[in-house]
């Protein structure tokens, strides 16, 4: 396991395992859950990447973009994987107001939003690979049609999480 893809998605594999051995209250919890994750295996296995939370990725007019994710190379200071999170609390917690439901919108403004930042990322080559993540704890969005490029996936018990993921297609010389 070297590459900045395979670190991810042993980390999000590693999180759906052990979901429930941890409890989620906002999109940042989760976001640190998984940093502290890849960093444990790039730690173990001494490789030259770094993983870093709210990483700037593209200059925009008034501030960066950031990517929520971004796993970086020590050796050349560019971005190997970008991930966006996106998070809903199971809206039967007794732990979080009722007001505060939903947490997240669902189309341009939300979810949607996440999803077209990720394919900018990948086709301004800011980096290779950029993957979405909206984990809806309770499963109070699934009724919806994913967004384009996306797949819901079961997480069990009532957990569902619609992933995406952009990436760079290798040019073809003839």
């Amino acid at each position: 396991m070297t590459s900045a893809n395979d670190i991810y998605r042993d980390a999000i594999a590693w999180l759906v395992d052990y979901y429930d051995a941890h409890t989620f209250y906002t999109e940042r919890d989760l976001v640190w859950t998984v940093q502290n994750r890849i960093a444990s295996i790039l730690a173990q296995h001494q490789l030259p990447l770094r993983v870093f939370n709210d990483y700037p990725i593209k200059r925009a007019e008034r501030r960066s973009l950031c990517a929520d994710l971004a796993i970086v190379s020590i050796e050349t200071n560019q971005i190997q994987l970008a991930a966006e999170f996106k998070y809903e609390p199971s809206h039967s917690r007794v732990d979080i107001p009722k007001s505060k439901f939903p947490v997240v919108l669902w189309g341009k403004d939300g979810v949607g939003k996440d999803i077209e930042r990720a394919q900018l990322f990948v086709r301004e080559d800011l980096t290779p690979i950029c993957y979405t993540e909206f984990i809806d704890e309770g499963g109070a969005f699934r009724h919806r049609n994913p967004h384009p490029t996306s797949t819901w996936e079961s997480w069990g018990e009532e957990r569902w999480a619609l992933r995406s993921c952009a990436k760079t297609t290798p040019q073809v010389t003839t």
